[in-house]
């Protein structure tokens, strides 16, 4: 243990541990040795402890200001009580030059020294400052390469398929270190979706899964697991990387309409508002919010509830949009051109399909291009510059060939399903006539003339 190197007026020390996931992966660093050799040397030092200081899964590289332990111990050094900080090695201070001299600037002002007890350092004299420079760069760029070699060994994992993680989203499980189906959970992020996507709320299909099932999920929850997109087989930026338990237009389905969620009434009522989400302005291009009035018969009971639909920055006066859109006439507009609309969606579909080139770019061709880009760059074969620049140009390959593989797998409707439409929607809940239309449209625009564009889902 070395000799303390500070006078008797420093008394209180902080005691400063840390360590990353990555040290944890490659070299198990543990926290309980720093912490043990640590108060040992404050004991050995006669040196009051103020508190122990614990930053776990925090790499160094990161800003200073993200680790939270450490930023308590800065806010304890401008409140005066500390008057050293003890920390096992430099690298466990930091690995970044600017950041450190930073933090410095601080300790400096509140009279506050450091002290790494298991190394020797001198920032009195011109050399000592500069061994220390030295030494950060050193570490920063040991840091940088290391964290490069862990995320390469980690990524070869992932293209083998293997989770490098020991949890799942519900659905999925672990076996043999791949991610398969679990049926019985499976069944339940199922009914999560398709609960959602008829009734377009976090709260009511948490309720129902509750009710149906048992299982809990806040709000937090839900959303990341309607927008994960392991349930379609993506994870880690690859496709088909585990099995696909949510087909991907209940999954686009779903991300659509999870984006009309600010824009939703929030007045408790019994009505049935079966377009809300689904409304858009045609003069700003925002969201088109609800509201409903009640006529008073003339005995001056409540009478005949009206739905209308209007836009959200009227009232603000951001919009030149006046126009109201009564509920009933829209849904009875809809219901008789229906057949009508989708023909035009069928051949929009068509005209598409046919701008689109009959030769695909071959999508795993260029994955492996970008992974064989990768490799020399980890390799240090080729510079950071090159590497940016090949791997946005292939990106933009792979963006584009994607494209084009959504629009040749976009489905026709089915005209011929839709003969009988009229009758079988008459006998729909409002409920379920909600649950039709959000299945059915992605989007309505409204227009100063009362005219309407109809997008369709693409399912």
């Amino acid at each position: 243990m070395k000799v303390k190197r500070f006078d008797d007026s420093i008394r209180r020390a902080a005691l400063y541990s840390r360590v990353s996931t990555e040290e944890q992966a490659q070299h198990g660093v543990s926290l309980d040795a720093q912490k043990e050799r640590l108060s040992r040397y404050a004991e050995e030092n006669d040196l009051t402890v103020v508190d122990h200081y614990t930053d776990e899964g925090i790499s160094a590289r990161k800003k200073y200001t993200a680790r939270p332990e450490f930023m308590r111990m800065i806010q304890d050094v401008r409140d005066g009580k500390i008057d050293v900080v003890l920390f096992v090695k430099l690298d466990r201070w930091f690995r970044n030059v600017s950041d450190y001299y930073e933090v410095q600037a601080i300790l400096d002002k509140h009279k506050v020294q450091w002290l790494a007890t298991d190394e020797d350092y001198d920032t009195t004299s011109a050399n000592g400052r500069l061994a220390l420079n030295i030494k950060l760069a050193i570490a920063q760029d040991e840091s940088d390469r290391t964290s490069e070699r862990i995320k390469f060994v980690f990524s070869n994992m992932v293209k083998d398929g293997h989770v490098i993680s020991g949890s799942t989203p519900l659905g999925y499980k672990i076996e043999n270190k791949r991610a398969v189906i679990d049926e019985q959970r499976a069944n339940i992020a199922r009914a999560t979706f398709d609960k959602y996507i008829d009734c377009r709320s976090m709260k009511e299909t948490a309720r129902y899964i509750f009710t149906e099932y048992g299982v809990t999920i806040d709000a937090k929850s839900m959303k990341h697991m309607l927008t994960n997109k392991w349930y379609i087989g993506e994870a880690y930026g690859i496709e088909n990387w585990c099995p696909a338990i949510i087909d991907k237009k209940t999954f686009e389905l779903t991300a659509s309409l999870l984006e009309t969620r600010g824009q939703r009434t929030m007045t408790r009522t019994s009505n049935v508002y079966i377009f809300t989400g689904l409304m858009f302005c045609g003069e700003c291009g925002r969201r088109m919010s609800t509201y409903s009035y009640a006529n008073k018969k003339k005995d001056g009971t409540k009478g005949k509830t009206i739905i209308y639909y209007r836009c959200s920055a009227r009232s603000m006066l951001q919009c030149e949009m006046q126009k109201q859109i009564n509920q009933q006439k829209l849904e009875a507009w809809l219901v008789e051109n229906l057949i009508s609309e989708a023909k035009k969606y069928n051949i929009e579909i068509k005209m598409k399909k046919a701008s689109v080139p009959k030769r695909a770019p071959d999508t795993s061709k260029i994955m492996a291009k970008i992974e064989k880009l990768k490799d020399l760059y980890l390799s240090d074969l080729i510079p950071k510059e090159i590497y940016e620049r090949d791997y946005l140009s292939l990106k933009a390959e792979l963006d584009e060939a994607k494209q084009r593989q959504e629009i040749r797998e976009q489905e026709f409707i089915n005209i011929k399903e839709l003969k009988d439409f009229e009758q079988m929607y008459n006998s729909l809940t409002p409920e379920s006539k909600k649950a039709f239309w959000g299945r059915t449209l992605k989007k309505i625009v409204v227009y100063k003339d009362g005219s309407f564009d109809v997008t369709f889902n693409e399912a």
